[in-house]
């Protein structure tokens, strides 16, 4: 197909996804988050030079992230869902088993997932407090105007929509324990 006939579909497809997703999207911001914190299997705190840690707080943002392992269980960093699975599975797991001492985990938005996003090497994250992180797409979302959500995948350092198995990590709001 010549680029003359391609460009009329590319075009309202761009006008379409800018539309849902928001122009915000361009260019993907990239940021640092000022301080993070680790944080135990029970959600204590934990010094920054712990060696073994489940979860971290961005104290810029008080979001509460699932750290990756290599261990074979749900936290693997090389298990991959699709939306469905992402939800049904994974997500239902850490909220069954109140991973951290919670139940409110869930996928993050695209602009959560992006505030982890950092300039340097792959993968484009803080890997001091994030390791084990592959240098490939990850699930996120966002919704519609229409309401609709729409399933988006986050490579660090870029944004694409997808419907395929990809990579989760799973946040959750911080909030005061009772």
């Amino acid at each position: 197909m010549s680029m003359s006939r391609q460009y009329p579909f590319v075009a309202l497809l761009t006008g379409i996804l800018l539309l849902c997703l928001g122009a915000d999207m361009l260019p993907a911001q990239q940021q640092i988050s000022a301080s993070y914190t680790k944080l135990a299997e029970d959600g204590r705190e934990l010094p920054r030079e712990a060696q073994n840690w489940a979860m971290v707080r961005d104290n810029a943002t008080g979001l509460i992230w699932e750290i990756k392992t290599t261990d074979g269980s749900i936290h693997d960093v090389e298990k991959v869902f699709d939306w469905a699975g992402a939800q049904a599975e994974f997500i239902a797991e850490l909220n069954r088993t109140k991973f951290g001492g919670f139940d409110d985990w869930r996928l993050p938005t695209t602009d959560e997932l992006r505030t982890l996003a950092v300039k340097g090497e792959e993968p484009y994250i803080n890997r001091e407090f994030f390791p084990h992180t592959a240098p490939t797409s990850y699930l996120s979302w966002r919704k519609c105007g229409s309401g609709e959500i729409f399933d988006e995948r986050i490579k660090f350092g870029e944004q694409r929509n997808s419907k395929k198995d990809r990579r989760v990590r799973a946040v959750r709001n911080s909030a005061v324990r009772e």
